[in-house]
């Protein structure tokens, strides 16, 4: 990411840019558009998708890496476009990138595993790191896939990617477990950060296959991680912005989100209101969206970003530099 962009990010000038979202239900689980739709340009909201290389294969690459996450959105992103003017183009990018989640995934250890090639120093992750969140999007672009392309195996590789779910962080999965709170981490280390906008695609993926397969062992987790994400919804809320996570700096600053997460914040739990039917969802919706529109609001928003810059320059908000959840 571009210092410049970066620097937009932090210290937005427009405040009109919002996240559209979509719930469908669960009649076809799996197999219609995604709930977050994706932007992909270039702008300062976007997902940089439409200047990105790509392998000769058509799968999108980040620099030199392939970054599971990203694979998956972009899948998503396409399919949706698809779904919504019938591109070939469209289905074939999406299935490039659901042919490399199907072919990509770890069988050494916890089967379904997809591994990162390059290290996230600010939660202390080396090469070889893994994320919920990488697998519960893979599954929810591999439903898709095998609903579009039935017969090649991409339902199983989906009940593969949801392996990671049956193991705590601690024995190679992607879950945190204390005191009957249930977490996906995003960044599935023993730092484990609480990533709010991570957790909440991975319950997504496990949610889809739950209704699509009828997998009963996911029943528990799927209420636990709701439950948990209800239960902690004021440890993310500051009361006039969200929090992207909960690794606090060494000084104990908290991680504020960027407009941008705010955003996902807000759709994401537009969504969750209606497949949980829990007013708790749309009641924090309510409140984060207001927070957007209130000037007292924005002002803080940017006066914590300048704030935190002198511990983001020495790295104190990392976990190397002494930033702890």
């Amino acid at each position: 990411m571009s210092a410049l962009r970066r620097l937009a990010l932090g210290f937005p000038l427009d405040w009109s840019h919002r996240r559209g979202y979509s719930f469908s239900g669960n009649a076809k689980a799996g197999a219609g558009p995604y709930y977050i739709e994706w932007n992909a340009g270039s702008g300062v909201f976007g997902e940089q998708w439409d200047e990105a290389p790509r392998d000769p294969n058509g799968v999108l690459l980040t620099g030199p890496y392939y970054h599971p996450i990203r694979i998956a959105q972009f899948a998503l992103h396409r399919h949706s476009a698809w779904l919504a003017c019938g591109s070939e183009s469209a289905r074939a990018d999406f299935l490039a990138q659901a042919v490399w989640l199907r072919d990509n995934q770890q069988h050494r250890g916890v089967p379904g595993l997809y591994r990162f090639t390059f290290s996230w120093d600010k939660y202390g992750a080396e090469p070889g790191w893994w994320s919920a969140m990488a697998q519960g999007e893979a599954i929810s672009v591999l439903l898709r896939a095998e609903h579009t392309a039935p017969g090649n195996g991409y339902g199983d590789a989906a009940v593969r990617a949801a392996e990671p779910f049956r193991y705590e962080i601690e024995r190679g999965g992607v879950v945190w477990r204390r005191a009957g709170d249930v977490f996906f981490e995003e960044i599935a280390n023993e730092h484990a950060p609480h990533v709010l906008n991570g957790c909440v695609f991975a319950l997504w993926g496990i949610w889809e296959l739950r209704e699509r397969t009828g997998e009963a062992w996911l029943d528990s987790l799927i209420e636990g991680c709701g439950e948990t994400i209800r239960r902690w919804l004021p440890r993310f809320d500051t009361g006039w912005w969200t929090l992207y996570s909960l690794l606090r700096s060494a000084a104990g600053r908290p991680h504020v989100a960027t407009l941008k997460y705010h955003e996902f914040h807000i759709a994401q739990m537009r969504v969750l209101a209606a497949m949980f039917e829990t007013g708790a969802f749309a009641d924090a919706a309510d409140r984060w969206a207001a927070y957007v529109e209130r000037p007292q609001c924005r002002t803080r928003l940017i006066t914590a970003t300048m704030r935190s810059l002198p511990e983001r320059m020495l790295k104190r908000d990392t976990v190397r530099g002494g930033a702890h959840t």
